[in-house]
């Protein structure tokens, strides 16, 4: 944040110039963690009639903090994240082009993008530099990282493409979350990819089997009762109801596993490759 006729940044003006390098994974949890929240109030309070609910009347006030601070916080956080967002794919695109000449035309725009992401962005952009012998001069003081789509191997003066991927879901190396955490390049591993299919997959699906079916056993001896998520964080013992019964934990448990397994899904540009 600039300064103005003498104008000093306070405390935590300071502290986010400091996080400079930080702000975009700043911005995505707080983006994250806010619209979990409001969904949180919103599906408790209104979808579920938590509000009118005796037995529930404890989780109201806390539901309310939930949905009032989570739309608040999303109120600011949000546009800022689309912002940095837009940026981040602006760079990735430009980090898939295998041509000097477009890499030089589109230079300063990729250059904006890193400074604005930070130090992790401003080293793979090296990367690129470094494959294409474009000279960066001294504006990076980072180790550079080598772009990994299009794969390249930097010897010298010269990049060698490596082979294909293997665009299938459960095969694909280029996956959304990857892009989405770049930093992780574990992402990038088939077998950590496999890994969170399978799991996301299972925990949604006994989650489903909880709520809809009845994964327990009720007075009568049947398995025919639900285990009440949301009941039994709160008094921190088992809570069961008969089945099907929807929670507000588990509805939204559910919902971040089928986002997280939509995310491993091989991403725009690995497909558009493909065909």
């Amino acid at each position: 944040m600039a300064s103005r006729g003498g104008y000093r940044p306070g405390f935590i003006g300071r502290w986010w110039q400091n996080k400079s390098d930080q702000h975009f994974a700043i911005i995505t949890y707080s983006t994250i963690l806010s619209i979990a929240s409001l969904v949180w109030g919103f599906v408790f309070l209104f979808m579920l009639g938590g509000h009118s609910d005796p037995e529930f009347e404890h989780l109201v006030p806390w539901s309310w903090l939930a949905f009032v601070g989570g739309l608040v916080v999303a109120f600011y956080a949000a546009p800022e994240f689309f912002v940095y967002w837009g940026q981040k794919q602006l760079l990735e695109d430009i980090l898939l082009i295998d041509s000097r000449p477009e890499i030089l035309r589109r230079r300063k725009e990729a250059e904006d993008a890193a400074d604005m992401l930070g130090t992790r962005y401003q080293a793979r952009l090296m990367g690129l530099y470094q494959v294409h012998n474009i000279n960066i001069g001294k504006k990076y003081r980072v180790d550079a990282i080598t772009p990994m789509r299009p794969h390249f191997s930097v010897t010298g003066e010269t990049a060698n493409s490596l082979p294909a991927d293997d665009k299938t879901w459960w095969n694909t190396t280029d996956s959304y979350i990857s892009h989405f955490l770049p930093g992780l390049h574990a992402l990038r591993n088939p077998v950590v990819n496999q890994a969170i299919i399978i799991a996301t997959t299972i925990f949604a699906l006994g989650i489903t089997a909880n709520s809809a079916l009845g994964m327990f056993r009720g007075p009568s001896g049947e398995m025919d009762h639900t285990l009440d998520l949301t009941a039994s964080l709160y008094e921190l013992s088992a809570v069961h109801q008969s089945s099907p019964y929807y929670d507000a934990v588990s509805v939204l448990l559910l919902l971040v596993c089928t986002a997280l397994l939509a995310s491993t899904r091989p991403s725009q540009s690995a497909t558009e490759e493909e065909e």
